[in-house]
């Protein structure tokens, strides 16, 4: 990686003399910085907003930020949200179930989720129900550390923010069909354009379905997903945009829990890749619809005002079977059943306008916002449960009939109230100096009921700072630093029943960043640590039907590298490393064991000079090794990569045809330790492929 700039610039050097007698012209509108990802065909972006709603480039905002662009996505034929976050840099995809994920960055969870920059959450929890589709999306910007400026509760992990696909004003189509292993089929199709003949009505449709078998035994999917949307310019100067997006996930054969890791002498279980405890009754259907619509208002001062408004739902429903115990090695005997039949409907309501733009003070430039956040989320969980029977054999999970299901009752229904005021100004006291300073006022208010105890939270006019500066070494370096207040109200039940006292720390942030290439490649090297009160960590005394946590004091730090862009026009790359230096919970004791305290990842993809038409790449992803204490017995995973190879080749200026192979090396390995210290988890998929045809217009 050190060596490419040098590489880049002996392949450069040959056409130097082509192009030396030109002047140079550089423009840079703000058309140019909003194109998407998919026209750019870069692996970076011009700007970012996630961080403050002030349109910056990466190298100007003073935080760890990562993007998974459209082209990218498409090189490694990444279809979810689980395999596009593998492809940013320090997030650990804690696949713990086959249909239940959590993310997690510096050591902690990840429960600040964005939709276009308005805070939408993947579910009440984090956790991530169901495989989230992404053809919806342009790409995908993660902003790692705290960012509880426009969130509202802030995090100290990372903020996910997805960028829709827009409406375009030319004519474009695009369909694809794949197939791959284990009955592996999709079809996609995205279309967009404009309604009427000057182009200020513009909509755009995209679908996907796939459905597949797996390596697990009884284990299928179907998936199905619509996105639809219409953008109208109502004036010169104000357009509307209102759109849907549905997506229905039927999953049967799923586990509930994993594999049980120890027999009962507290010796490792030894297991094949596609061994499952699901029966094939076992499902897993999940609906989620979001609604939205935008206005926004160009004024003639270069000011901007953008109201959003989101209506998101989701349910999920379905029987399981969990599977816990421990097996005798001799006897096969000590494994038991617990059937249950699980439902959650979810509903949020978001609502947020802002107002951003120069100011001129002190004969300077200077830019602010100012916006009001307001939403509302409910919960309720349904369950259905029956008494569980023992196993004769590991082997008998997958026949158990299915049970007779008592009556239904309801777990929980609770919901919260957010309203969240912030401001954050990006100041230019000096040339080469620019210091953002902000903060945000949350008034919150949870009430209702979880297993029978009522709950309840208030806080009125939190105040969360937020500071950070760039200083310009050179036009292409600068130094940086940011902190920022972590404040977040939970939701987590403590081991009393009633719901933990709010998280709340501070994150601490430096490093430099640098373009590289004529802005073609952006890198950062960042030193962080964040400090944080009551962080919930899961309780040995939950059960399958309810999880509990305890709150403690946690701290991590660490440092991670980040690189992504273009380092010629042959050659694309994304690449970070993450180091944990140090995870430590109550008492200075290691916390979060399951986290890798090392992992990197490196993409490349290659436009071959002497084959037209022709691409070829590869990603890895490696961590070092993890562990979790079941009980008395430590259980260790060595550390692992895992290799992924695509090519391309452009058949003609309409059809693509691709192949994509994933673990190259058929690296056996557990998805997540995320809650093994209770025994179990599930294998990860072993070598497959996919091959596409593509169609554009």
């Amino acid at each position: 990686m050190l060596a490419m700039p040098y590489l880049a610039y002996a392949e450069d050097s040959a056409r130097k003399e082509e192009v030396e007698s030109l002047p140079e012209v550089k423009v840079t509108s703000q058309a140019e910085k909003d194109r998407p990802s998919e026209k750019t065909k870069s692996y970076t972006v011009k700007s970012t907003a996630t961080a403050t709603r002030l349109n910056t480039s990466i190298r100007d905002t003073p935080q760890s930020i990562s993007v998974v662009t459209r082209e990218q996505l498409d090189d490694f034929r990444v279809l979810t949200v689980n395999d596009a976050l593998s492809y940013a840099t320090g997030i650990k995809v804690e696949q713990f179930e086959t249909d239940r994920t959590e993310y997690t960055s510096r050591g902690f969870n990840i429960t600040n989720f964005q939709v276009d920059g308005l805070s939408t959450p993947i579910s009440f929890s984090g956790t991530n129900y169901g495989d989230l589709d992404i053809a919806t999306y342009d790409r995908i910007e993660v902003l790692r550390g705290a960012n509880g400026l426009l969130t509202g509760p802030g995090n100290p992990s990372a903020t996910i923010n997805f960028i829709r696909k827009r409406a375009t004003r030319d004519f474009q189509a695009k369909a694809s069909a794949s197939l791959g292993s284990w009955d592996n089929r999709r079809l996609d199709a995205d279309i967009s354009g404009a309604l009427n003949s000057d182009g200020s009505v513009r909509a755009r449709l995209v679908a996907a379905h796939q459905e597949k078998n797996s390596y697990l035994d009884r284990y299928s999917s179907t998936r199905d997903v619509v996105y639809g949307i219409v953008e109208a310019d109502l004036t010169e100067n104000t357009s509307f945009s209102i759109g849907h997006t549905y997506q229905r996930n039927d999953a049967s054969g799923n586990m509930f829990g994993g594999l049980t890791l120890l027999y009962s002498d507290g010796s490792k279980r030894p297991y094949k890749v596609s061994d499952s405890t699901a029966p094939s009754w076992s499902q897993r259907n999940v609906d989620t619809n979001i609604s939205f619509a935008e206005l926004t208002h160009y004024f003639n001062n270069e000011w901007k005002m953008k109201g959003q408004l989101t209506q998101k739902a989701v349910t999920s429903a379905g029987p399981h079977d969990y599977v816990d115990g421990s097996e005798d090695r001799t006897t096969g005997l000590g494994l038991k059943t617990n059937p249950f039949f699980y439902t959650f409907k979810t509903q949020d309501y978001v609502a947020d306008i802002y107002a951003n733009g120069p100011f001129e003070l002190a004969g300077r430039k200077h830019e602010l916002v100012v916006g009001t956040t307001l939403s509302r989320s409910n919960m309720r969980e349904f369950s259905r449960s029956v008494a569980g029977v023992p196993l004769d054999s590991f082997d008998a999970a997958g026949d158990v009939p299915y049970p007779a299901f008592g009556a239904e009752s309801k777990s929980s229904d609770y919901s919260t109230r957010t309203t969240n005021i912030y401001t954050a100004a990006k100041l230019n006291p000096a040339e080469g100096l620019k210091v953002t300073v902000g903060g945000n006022l949350l008034s919150y208010k949870l009430e209702g009921n979880a297993y029978g105890v009522p709950q309840e939270a208030k806080e009125d006019n939190k105040f969360t700072p937020y500071v950070g500066a760039i200083y310009d070494l050179t036009n292409a370096h600068s130094l940086y630093a940011s902190y920022a207040g972590i404040y977040r109200p939970q939701i987590e039940l403590g081991t009393n029943g009633k719901v933990l006292a709010p998280l709340q720390g501070r994150n601490y942030e430096m490093g430099v960043k640098s373009e590289w290439f004529n802005k073609a490649l952006n890198s950062s090297f960042a030193l962080f640590k964040t400090e944080q009160e009551n962080q919930a960590v899961y309780s040995s005394q939950s059960t399958p039907a309810k999880s509990v946590y305890e709150a403690i004091e946690a701290m991590s730090k660490g440092y991670e590298f980040d690189v992504s862009g273009e380092v010629n026009d042959h050659l694309s790359m994304s690449a970070g490393y993450t180091r944990l230096t140090s995870i430590k919970g109550q008492g200075g004791a290691s916390a979060n064991t399951y986290t890798p305290k090392h992992m990197a990842h490196l993409s490349l993809v290659y436009k071959v000079p002497f084959v037209q038409n022709l691409k070829v790449g590869a990603s890895v992803n490696w961590q070092s090794d993890i562990y979790v204490d079941i009980g008395t017995v430590r259980y260790v995973q060595d550390s692992y990569a895992v290799l992924n190879l695509m090519a391309n080749y452009k058949i003609d200026n309409h059809w693509d045809a691709a192949v994509n192979v994933y673990n190259v090396t058929d690296e056996k390995y557990l998805s997540s330790f995320r809650y093994s210290a209770y025994g179990q988890a599930f294998y990860a998929a072993p070598v497959n492929a996919m091959a596409t045809l593509t169609w554009k217009y």
